[in-house]
């Protein structure tokens, strides 16, 4: 702001005196107020002497970040577990810490400040945490098993516990039948507590999964392996789909040497990925269970889809290079009637 000259008009120069005094009480005001800073720092001190103690426990760490400007006052808590832990004692520094009022409890149980989630690493572990929100519901002893069971051996998995639980597997590029062996591996089929099993970036199954899904999984993975042996620079990817709300979502996203031209110069069945294309077709039978096939390439190009319903799925993302070709060839392949458009709740 240019400062007013000593010969501008008086006027002028009270304005901006003013405007200057407003601003600089409206900083003091947005800074975090000392006392809140003293009180959540006394919080967390007593939240760690509480946590340190206990067995399982190799160190924790409760730190006040007072957020600078506007930011606000939040409470950090992190604590990293021995090896050979058992998940009854990490349960207990869970439940410890969510008992706590400088704790879990509640995120603005301090007055002026607020709890972030707590944070669980294991000693000597890489890519392996467990998160729990304030004021969550205690999870179980089992799923804290679960994630430590797995974790101890060297399985890069996260868990978190907030809204709904949740585990997520940091692996990229799995095949499908390495990501049907995780459903079983979670007993994604049969659980009931509405488990988010996340894959990689992309794969979100939300638990219970249709019955048949490993098994269709498993019949994809002679076409992912067709497109696998064509892929120098690692383009090619799987990724699941799953809620409750509608029928499974799977995609690949194969190599661009085998992906078709943009634009189109042949048809689909003489590019150079139709070989492994026909064979996800082939493989992917009709059954009870309906789900849906995307193929991608390059970023924006969405080759088509196919869906085991017999109707022609309505895809996200730009409109298919080839139309409804894939749900053709399919349908062709299984000697079943034309394509049909069907409602998006039907596919």
């Amino acid at each position: 702001m240019r400062t007013p000259s000593v010969f501008a008009p008086r006027g002028v120069r009270r304005a901006t005196a003013a405007l200057a005094v407003l601003a600089l009480l409206g900083a003091l005001a947005a800074c975090s107020a000392p006392g809140d800073v003293r009180e959540a720092e006394r919080a967390a001190d007593a939240t760690c002497e509480t946590l340190r103690p206990l067995p399982g426990v190799a160190s924790a760490k409760c730190v006040v970040d007072d957020g600078g400007f506007d930011a606000g006052i939040a409470r950090d808590t992190d604590v990293r577990l021995e090896r050979g832990v058992t998940a009854g004692e990490a349960h207990r520094v869970i439940t410890t810490w969510l008992s706590a009022k400088g704790g879990g409890a509640s995120e603005y149980g301090v007055k002026g400040s607020r709890a972030r989630s707590l944070h669980l690493t294991l000693d000597a572990a890489t890519d392996v945490s467990f998160t729990v929100a304030p004021g969550a519901p205690p999870p179980g002893v089992r799923f804290v098993g679960e994630w430590l069971s797995r974790a101890e051996r060297g399985i890069p998995l996260s868990g978190s516990v907030g809204d709904g639980r949740a585990l997520r597997i940091a692996d990229e590029g799995l095949s499908p039948s390495a990501q049907a062996a995780l459903l079983d591996e979670f007993s994604m089929q049969t659980r009931t507590d509405r488990l988010t099993l996340s894959i990689g970036e992309d794969s979100t199954i939300e638990s219970p999964v249709p019955v048949s899904l490993g098994a269709i999984l498993r019949g994809l993975d002679a076409g992912y392996r067709g497109f696998a042996g064509a892929d120098p620079d690692h383009e090619l990817r799987f990724t699941v789909d799953v809620f409750p709300s509608g029928p499974p979502r799977l995609s690949l996203r194969i190599p661009t040497r085998l992906a078709p031209a943009l634009p189109s110069d042949r048809a689909l069945t003489d590019t150079p990925g139709w070989p492994a294309i026909r064979t996800v077709l082939e493989n992917a039978a009709p059954g009870v269970d309906a789900y849906t096939v995307t193929l991608t390439a390059r970023p924006g190009q969405v080759i088509g889809g196919f869906s085991t319903s017999g109707c022609t799925p309505q895809l996200a993302g730009p409109p298919p290079q080839f139309g409804d070709e894939l749900q053709v060839q399919w349908a062709t392949i299984h000697g079943l009637a034309p394509a049909q458009s069907c409602d998006p709740g039907g596919q």
